[in-house]
């Protein structure tokens, strides 16, 4: 029987935008969507300009997308499934957990997890809490942990999408929100046509760069070193907030003593930026407030990503641009959403699970004792600790995937994938290759086969946005929230059958024999739980808020002071201290740059960076969408004019860029907004159009960028294990015609 079409209202998370949109579905299939007039909170470009969203039944109904469950019937890698019942695969998955936990123990089993609205964190969390494992693999040692913890040691809370009208000067540092980040663009769009300044910290020219009152073009990795020269200009011109600081920050005479070896004309040695620059830089920000800062993965890719992070912070707190408005503003938990201690049967992994946390004996930062260490003060202030806190605790990646290989300290024998794709975006693929084929067991839900999933023992097909409920609050950093119905069935008897992660959770645990601490039979339920502060259930807030802005307050600090071991903002930070680390930034050279390794630099001279976003694609997705894909059809590395000459590269010329550990190919961009002796190569690429099977892979090994770069422990952060993605040292060359 034919319906009318109906209109659903959803959120979009193919990006940071988390748009509100309207969906037509007319007899269970999407007709189109479209943006919701009504949403209150506007994004720039226009939702309605959005080439992902133009496509988005193409998407839905591609047809490589995965409608049914899959099991490998050849050898790992070899393209041969047979598709099983969704009853058979959770049996079979389940029973095969049972038996690698008896024999080695849970911390065998490990998880990988991306970006958090593509699945639901909090209850992933749950399942593999109550399996008993420590071991989770996450993109947030580059991604989101060292931004948001860093700044809930330092000053006891995360601002997010922070730029408002009254602000006065903004600074992006290591982010290009022209291209990634809609909300805070419009945003910034807004404040600039109220006369806000814009500094630019970037080795790219890129289009923040092209509109800025300052673009500090810094060589790749000195990030630290930069901003301590502000520091000390602050500090020595008396540009900083005296009361402030006297009252409100901790640690101002050991800072001040740090700061002293820090000279602009020092900085400009270490950097290449002019001294003059420094401290043009330093005076605008100070002057000109309330200020506020955009970070991005940039920083979050160094190998002292954390140590630049501490030191944005500092710069933050000597200018009183923290919780007030237009300046890094602390919204603090939602009082309309309960986080995820409060919500359902309390899971807490035991201390003895816990200390198996691999690699927590050496990058302390994302552990659970760093993360309870924090989460006593949010507690303390706050009323209740943040969801974010349980997230943003990882097991060292790198060292997971060794113990896979080697069985040290213990074996990893399973490895769960969830909105994950190491194969492309883990450092070091060819490690990451071989670990994955060293599991007994690999599971991955996805939505379309990736060179992750070819290595798979069994593939789950699961549900997009389009088919599962939102609610969502960043973690609860957000001063907003938005929700969002399920606009498409999950099955349609004859054409697919995905399913949520949840739903594959939920019924793992009910095998497992520990389905007790899953009351809730869908997400709708967990959702209707967590909005139980409300008065409404997640159908009737999608129906009558759907996206809430949270009021306002600022400077709460005066009546509770900050949610740090001190109170005050920590210059000088007392938990680095206390997990074992200097407590104030100081710069280190990285350990592969021309500076660091010259030998190396003779045969590799030029400096890699990567990981800059482009506007049609989202990390590793969207390849495989044709009318998205013509948009930017290739691979692209961006090299300076001079060098490409040198090198006899003309523009769209494929090139190799080769490192020590090995080389892929990208077509040459000619492009003057780098340096001459730096080149950026896109990442995230694979190439859904080539065979599956090996040795293709989709193209693994010809494109991805990650082949050639580095996660040797011994050049990770040494806080948060954070592996380095943008000094490594290469040279390129043009690839042979005939």
């Amino acid at each position: 029987m034919t319906q009318e079409v109906e209109i659903r209202k959803s959120v979009c998370v193919w990006c940071k935008g988390e748009c509100g949109v309207l969906v037509h579905v007319k007899d269970g299939k999407l007709v189109k969507v479209e943006e919701d007039p009504e949403w209150g909170r506007k994004v720039w470009p226009p939702t309605r300009a959005c080439v992902r969203l133009q496509a988005a039944k193409e998407y839905f109904y591609h047809p490589d997308r995965l409608n049914y469950p899959l099991k490998r019937i050849g050898d790992r890698g070899e393209g041969r499934w047979q598709r099983i019942p969704w009853d058979q695969a959770l049996d079979e998955i389940a029973q095969k957990l049972k038996e690698i936990k008896e024999v080695y123990g849970p911390e065998a089993i490990a998880y990988s997890m991306g970006t958090g609205y593509r699945t639901d964190p909090l209850q992933l969390f749950r399942f593999f809490t109550i399996l008993g494992t420590p071991n989770a693999i996450k993109q947030g040692h580059i991604c989101f942990f060292p931004r948001s913890q860093v700044a809930n040691a330092i000053a006891g809370w995360f601002p997010h999408y922070s730029v408002r009208s009254a602000t006065k000067c903004i600074v992006a540092f290591g982010a290009e929100p022209l291209i990634a980040r809609p909300i805070t663009s419009k945003s910034i769009f807004d404040a600039r046509e109220r006369g806000a300044k814009l500094i630019v910290i970037d080795p790219r020219h890129t289009r923040s760069a092209s509109i800025a009152d300052v673009w500090l073009q810094l060589r790749p990795g000195t990030d630290v070193a930069l901003l301590m020269g502000m520091v000390n200009v602050i500090i020595n011109e008396e540009l900083y907030d005296k009361e402030f600081v006297e009252k409100w920050c901790y640690g101002f005479d050991e800072l001040k003593a740090r700061a002293e070896e820090y000279s602009p004309e020092k900085v400009e040695t270490i950097t290449q930026v002019p001294a003059d620059k420094i401290r043009e830089a330093a005076r605008l920000y100070a002057i000109n407030r309330p200020g506020a800062w955009i970070e991005g993965m940039g920083v979050e890719h160094l190998q002292q990503s954390i140590q630049a992070l501490h030191a944005r912070w500092i710069l933050a707190g000597l200018t009183a641009n923290i919780d007030i408005e237009g300046g890094d503003e602390f919204a603090g938990p939602h009082p309309k959403i309960l986080e995820y201690g409060e919500v359902g049967p309390r899971v807490v992994l035991t201390s003895e699970q816990a200390k198996k946390q691999l690699g927590a004996d050496r990058f302390r930062f994302f552990t659970f004792e760093a993360s309870q260490l924090i989460a006593q003060n949010s507690e303390k202030v706050w009323g209740k600790v943040s969801s974010a806190y349980f997230i943003a605790i990882a097991s060292h990646a790198p060292m997971v995937l060794r113990a896979m290989l080697t069985g040290k300290p213990y074996p990893i024998k399973a490895l769960f994938e969830f909105a994950a794709n190491p194969m492309v975006t883990q450092a070091n693929t060819k490690l990451v290759y071989k670990a994955l084929r060293s599991l007994d067991l690999h599971v991955t839900t996805e939505l379309f086969m990736t060179p992750t999933a070819e290595l798979a023992d069994y593939v789950l097909p699961a549900a997009c946005w389009l088919e599962r409920p939102i609610l969502w609050d960043f973690c609860g950093y957000s001063s907003y929230m938005v929700a969002g119905e399920a606009a498409l069935p999950t099955v349609i008897p004859g054409e697919y059958e995905h399913k949520t992660d949840y739903e594959i959770w939920r019924e793992l645990a009910i095998r497992l024999g520990q389905g007790e601490y899953f009351p809730w039979k869908s997400l709708e339920e967990v959702y209707d739980a967590c909005l139980e502060p409300s008065g409404y259930t997640h159908k009737e807030y999608v129906d009558k808020v759907r996206c809430e802005l949270k009021p306002p307050k600022y400077k709460k600090y005066e009546e509770v002071g900050f949610a740090t071991p001190t109170g005050k903002v920590e210059l000088y930070s007392t938990v680095f201290e206390k997990l074992g680390y200097d407590p104030l930034p100081r710069y280190q050279e990285p350990a592969e740059t021309l500076i660091s390794d010259p030998e190396l630099a003779k045969e590799y001279p030029l400096i890699l960076i990567t990981g800059g976003r482009v506007r049609e694609f989202y990390h590793s997705e969207w390849r495989q969408i044709d009318s998205v894909r013509k948009l930017r059809p290739d691979p692209i590395v961006q090299i300076h004019p001079e060098t490409a000459r040198e090198l006899g590269i003309s523009n769209g010329d494929w090139v190799w860029i080769e490192t020590v550990r090995g080389r892929v190919r990208q077509k040459a961009e000619l492009f003057d907004g780098i340096a001459p002796n730096i080149v950026h190569a896109e990442h995230g690429w694979w190439l859904p159009e080539l065979p599956g099977e090996e040795p293709w892979l989709h193209g693994v090994w010809e494109v991805n960028i990650n082949v050639v770069l580095n996660d040797d422990p011994e050049v990770c952060n040494e806080l948060s294990g954070g592996w380095p993605l943008k000094t490594a040292l290469c040279k390129v060359y043009k690839v042979k015609k005939y």
